[in-house]
C-alpha cells in the first residue's frame, strides 16, 4: 500500500473514532471503502490502539472492535446510563463552577431545574487560601508525604510530621484524616487548619508496617463521626427510643450509626438498640438531639455523664 494511501486512510479511521465510532476489525464495508482487505483493516486498528492508550479495542469472541475513550466521554457515558447520578454532577458543579472545565462536561439546564438545594451538603472553600490547603492535602495523600499542620479549634496545636490518610466530608464538612505520632489517629477540620506544608523529599513508605497500615485503613472504614477513636476499644451503649420517634429507629429505617442493632418493639411503642462507641462524645451530642424521646439504658456511665451536662446547662 502507497504511503500516501495509508496515511490518508488511518486519518480516515482517526476521524471515524473522533465522531465517536466503534470500529470493527471485521468490517468489510469499511475495509473495501478505504481500498484493502479486512485484515489490513484490523492491523491499522491495532497500530493506533497501540500508538494511543485513548483507542481501546474490545474482543466480542472473534471479532474485535475499537474505540475512542477520554475523561469527558467516559463521563458522558456514565451521565446518561445512570439517570439518577444527575443530581450529584449538578450539585458538585454548584459547589464549584470550574470542577468539570477541565474535562468539558456541562450540566443541562433542565437537569438543573430538577433539583433544589436548602443547603449545600458541602462547605465552601471561600478563600484562595483554604483551596490551597486542601489541594496540598490531595498532594500529599497522593504522594505518602509527611506534613507540618497548624490547627486551631478550642486552642492552637500543632502535628508535626503527621500522615494524612484521607480527605473526608462529613457531616456537612471537610475533615482530614491524621495519624499523629503521639496521639494516634485524628480527624481535622479542613476549615480549621491555619498553616499547612508538607516535609519535602520525604515519605512514610516503607517505614509503616502492612499490619499498621491496614489497622489504619480498617478504621477508616468502620468509625462513625469525626469523635470515633482509633486508640480505643469500643463499648456498646443500650439505648431506647420512645413511641413519638420510634418510627425513626425501626429497622427498615436508615441507621444513624454503622454499628446501630435494632433490638426489639416494647408494647408501650417504644423500641430498643444499640450502638458502639468508643468515647461519650461520639454519641451523647447524638443522644442530646433527640431528647427528651431517647433513654440511655446502658451503661450507667454515659447516663451520668448526660445528667452532668445538662445540670452544667440548666445552672
Amino acid at each position: 500500500m502507497a504511503i500516501d494511501t495509508k496515511v490518508k486512510s488511518i486519518f480516515t479511521l482517526m476521524q471515524l473514532l473522533v465522531e465517536r465510532k466503534v470500529l470493527s476489525a471485521n468490517d468489510k464495508a469499511l475495509a473495501t471503502e478505504l481500498g484493502y482487505t479486512t485484515k489490513t483493516l484490523g492491523r491499522h486498528l491495532e497500530d493506533l490502539s497501540t500508538l494511543y492508550p485513548n483507542i481501546i479495542s474490545i474482543k466480542k469472541g472473534k471479532s474485535k472492535s475499537y474505540e475512542l475513550v477520554d475523561i469527558a466521554y467516559v463521563f458522558e457515558k456514565i451521565v446518561t446510563s445512570r439517570d439518577d447520578l444527575y443530581w450529584f454532577f449538578d450539585l458538585l458543579e454548584r459547589w464549584d463552577s470550574n470542577i468539570f472545565s477541565d474535562i468539558g462536561y456541562e450540566i443541562s439546564k433542565k437537569d438543573r431545574d430538577v433539583f433544589f438545594y436548602k443547603n449545600s451538603p458541602f462547605e465552601a472553600l471561600e478563600t484562595q487560601e483554604q483551596k490551597d490547603i486542601f489541594s496540598t492535602l490531595k498532594k500529599a495523600i497522593m504522594h505518602k508525604q509527611y506534613i507540618d499542620i497548624d490547627y486551631f479549634y478550642d486552642e492552637a496545636r500543632v502535628h508535626r510530621r503527621a500522615i494524612a490518610l484521607k480527605l473526608i466530608f462529613m457531616h456537612q464538612n471537610w475533615y482530614v484524616a491524621i495519624v499523629d505520632e503521639t496521639i494516634g489517629i485524628r480527624f481535622l477540620r479542613v476549615s480549621f487548619i491555619e498553616k499547612l506544608q508538607t516535609v519535602v523529599n520525604d515519605s512514610y513508605v516503607n517505614k509503616l508496617s502492612q499490619d499498621t497500615l491496614e489497622a489504619y485503613n480498617y478504621f477508616l472504614k468502620t468509625f462513625q463521626n469525626p469523635m470515633s477513636r482509633f486508640d480505643k476499644p469500643k463499648k456498646i451503649a443500650k439505648l431506647q427510643a420512645f413511641a413519638k420517634v420510634a418510627k425513626y429507629f425501626k429497622p427498615h429505617m436508615k441507621r444513624h450509626f454503622s454499628s446501630e442493632v435494632f433490638i426489639e418493639n416494647c408494647a408501650d411503642g417504644s423500641v430498643i438498640f444499640s450502638v458502639e462507641y468508643t468515647q461519650s462524645m461520639e454519641i451523647l451530642p447524638f443522644v442530646k438531639k433527640w431528647l427528651p424521646n431517647l433513654k440511655i439504658l446502658a451503661p450507667q456511665s454515659l447516663e451520668d455523664r448526660l445528667r452532668d451536662d445538662l445540670k452544667a446547662y440548666l445552672n
